[in-house]
């Protein structure tokens, strides 16, 4: 019997490859839908309509007329020496643009050839077909290099006012090339999982362990974006085991959710967590009036109306609980999931000023128990109940007694120096508005000098209040906003930029604090660790400023030879020396405090003082790895050790401080111990740059979960030549 052949038709397919087969370099057979490797490997498969340009006279002419206003932006914001066009050595191009003779042997690579003048031209044709109509911004000011500043806007930030430093916040597009600067890019691309987390108790995924410092993460990447400012940043560049060993080797007690301790059956189990709230929590962050919350907690005054004050109240027994704890706790956790119980979705239909502290509670305690990406989104939330609220903004003729306005301004920086810190562990874009926020900073007065009769604004207390280190935090995150704009951004400003930057700015900040919190004031006992963290925190900022040209000098070392104490660039040279300096101070300051205060070592102060220690020290971790035998070597040797020490007694406290023992271990272990009598300490790793880089190529950029065994060859092409790319992009020291 004949059987009749299926008729076959034809497939139809592409007129390019795909776009995941070409960022990969691989084969594709361009079949619509789907092509074969895309279907093979579970990727997402699209292609893209290649667009001709039209060979018309009405075109041609158009791209005349867009090159002459091009011209003359360049003519306007860039100086004569900059141009293409006013070079020796440059030849006209029948388009009209220029273009070096040797520019093509020493283009960058990724840049596509494109040098200085297209890559301007584009943006500033781009700027001015998305936005015609805009006006043209003004000359940067002559202290700042003028390539970056006459693309983004400045003005002088002052940082004894309240209003936040006036700085474009128009986004603009990613430029096509970048100049090269003598740092190290820290930035990682996002692994299959695109960044994504979830970090609710029992979900899946939903164990795995999620560092709220943003220090110790997931080889996977899966805990959410951490940028280059953040620590583990520095350490994917850095450990090759320790992250991917931290996932199993010390599971997340934070992670388990226990079972409730207690039966919560009257209002006074409650007391002494609200007590110890006040007693600690309250002095650095006073987001809540004592007095009005505790007459509306025995009902002296009536409590506001709706759920969201009961979500305070637990939240702040939460926060009361786990700060204050000298040893490790899950009462918090009960607490804390009774507070969501009562945070119902209709309760974002509302806008009140409890809903705002409540909000801004539950990110802070969030990010403190490890859950930082659920707490960003909390943080986000308040933000714009606060907003609604117009806590933004100052009334001159509105009739609200002085408790009132001050309230509104207590809470409104509260939330703003949780967000911006927030945003800096995280190394995220900073999106806290600036434009608008005409809000003063709350006054440095006690308590009891503003009342709700109060009807004349006493005089500023010349002594530390609970509103010191509001003040003093909320200043400094208004005068380095601008600073860490420019230093998660790409590429990194010139050191001497940053040093002029840092030498104004924060120098301008350090100078401007009351005689009664400057850096070697004595504090009364209650404000001791508030005024700490404050001196932690600054160090730390400067750290994340000048770091990467410490990596930058190290990766060089490895690569050319070049000693790591001397540099041909004078201001790269003090920021190196910056950054050892400070990180040196960070140490110094933080096991100190550990050492000199065994009744401040609660959680709170635990989880502040791991932070910035672990961050701090991972700069001689580094720097000891790479050159055991510098003449600084025996230093970074007692930073360590003095750091491991107290990491040590805080692991009792806080789990994550193991880790980070962990983390240092597998670094620098055999860097802190002579090999035997006579034979010195050990050489420097011996693994070459392009070595280390490949051994942490599954660390930086993770590919798909099924493992390097089944992905197709082109991957390992991919893989070399990403890192041959990083390692092309570092300055030729002398």
């Amino acid at each position: 019997m004949h059987t009749e052949a299926a008729p076959v038709y034809p497939q139809s397919t592409a007129e390019q490859a795909c776009r995941e087969c070409r960022r990969r370099k691989s084969k594709c057979d361009r079949t619509i839908p789907v092509c074969h490797l895309c279907a093979k490997f579970n990727r997402g498969c699209t292609y893209e309509k290649s667009s001709r340009t039209p060979l018309t006279r009405t075109h041609l002419s158009q791209v005349e007329n867009e090159l002459a206003r091009t011209k003359t932006l360049l003519a306007r914001f860039m100086p004569q020496g900059e141009r293409g066009e006013d070079q020796p050595g440059c030849r006209t191009r029948r388009d009209g643009m220029t273009r070096s003779q040797s520019e093509a042997p020493s283009a960058l690579p990724g840049s596509n050839g494109a040098g200085a003048d297209g890559l301007l031209a584009r943006d500033y044709l781009r700027e001015d077909a998305l936005h015609p109509s805009r006006p043209s911004p003004a000359p940067a000011p002559p202290a700042l290099d003028q390539h970056h500043a006459s693309r983004i806007p400045t003005a002088a930030v002052s940082v004894g006012q309240a209003q936040a430093p006036k700085s474009s916040r128009a986004m603009r597009p990613a430029p096509e090339a970048q100049s090269v600067t003598p740092a190290f890019s820290l930035e990682t691309p996002p692994s299959s999982s695109n960044f994504e987390w979830d970090e609710r108790a029992g979900a899946t995924g939903g164990d795995k362990f999620v560092d709220g410092m943003a220090s110790l993460t997931s080889r996977s990447n899966e805990g959410g974006y951490l940028g280059s400012a953040s620590g583990a940043a520095l350490l994917r560049l850095t450990d090759r085991s320790s992250e991917g060993e931290n996932d199993t080797a010390y599971p997340s007690a934070d992670a388990r959710r226990p079972s409730i301790p207690f039966a919560l059956t009257s209002m006074s189990q409650l007391e002494p967590f609200v007590d110890a709230y006040f007693r600690l929590y309250h002095c650095s962050y006073p987001i809540v009036h004592e007095a009005t919350f505790r007459a509306q907690f025995m009902e002296i005054i009536p409590r506001p109306a709706g759920s969201a004050w009961q979500v305070l109240l637990h939240v702040i027994s939460a926060l009361g609980v786990y700060t204050s704890a000298t040893h490790p706790t899950d009462i918090d956790f009960a607490l804390f999931d009774a507070a969501k119980e009562r945070l119902s979705i209709n309760v974002l239909e509302t806008g009140n000023l409890v809903l705002v502290q409540a909000l801004t509670l539950i990110s802070n305690y969030l990010q403190k128990r490890n859950q930082p990406n659920s707490g960003y989104n909390y943080m986000g939330l308040a933000r714009r109940v606060a907003m609604g609220i117009g806590l933004h903004k100052e009334f001159p003729t509105w009739d609200a007694s002085l408790l009132t306005l001050e309230m509104r301004r207590r809470v409104w920086y509260c939330l703003y120096i949780f967000d911006v810190g927030a945003i800096i562990t995280f190394s995220r874009p900073l999106d806290f508005p600036e434009e608008g926020v005409d809000v003063r900073l709350p006054s440095n007065t006690h308590d009891s000098d503003i009342t709700a009769g109060t009807r004349r604004m006493p005089p500023p207390a010349q002594e530390t209040t609970i509103y010191t280190h509001l003040r003093a935090q909320a200043q400094f995150h208004l005068a380095t906003s601008h600073i860490y704009s420019k230093i998660i951004s790409h590429p990194l400003p010139p050191a001497a930029q940053l040093i002029d930057m840092d030498d104004q700015l924060i120098g301008g900040w350090l100078a401007e604090l009351p005689p009664f919190f400057n850096e070697t004031a004595i504090q009364p006992p209650k404000f001791t660790l508030c005024h700490a963290i404050l001196r932690w925190r600054y160090r730390n900022f400067r750290i994340l400023m000048y770091r990467p040209f410490l990596v930058g000098q190290l990766v060089s070392q490895l690569e050319r030879g070049v000693d790591t104490t001397t540099t041909s660039d004078i201001h790269v040279g003090t920021a190196i020396d910056r950054c050892f300096r400070v990180a040196h101070e960070a140490v110094e300051l933080i096991t100190t405090f550990w050492r000199a205060h065994p009744e401040h070592r609660t959680m709170m102060a635990c989880w502040y003082s791991l932070y910035f220690l672990f961050q701090a020290i991972l700069i001689p971790v580094i720097c000891l790895r790479n050159d055991p035998r510098s003449p600084l070597a025996e230093g970074w040797r007692g930073q360590i050790l003095q750091a491991v020490e107290v990491l040590e007694s805080m692991a009792v406290l806080n789990p994550t401080a193991q880790r980070c023992l962990g983390v240092i271990q597998s670094l620098c272990g055999n860097y802190l111990q002579p090999l035997g009598d006579g034979m010195g300490w050990v050489g420097p790793t011996e693994e070459s740059p392009q070595t280390q880089l490949a051994n942490l190529y599954p660390l930086m950029w993770p590919t798909l979960e099924m493992g390097m065994g089944q992905l197709d060859g082109a991957d390992a092409i991919i893989q070399e030549s990403t890192i041959m790319d990083f390692m092309n992009r570092l300055p030729i020291l002398d």
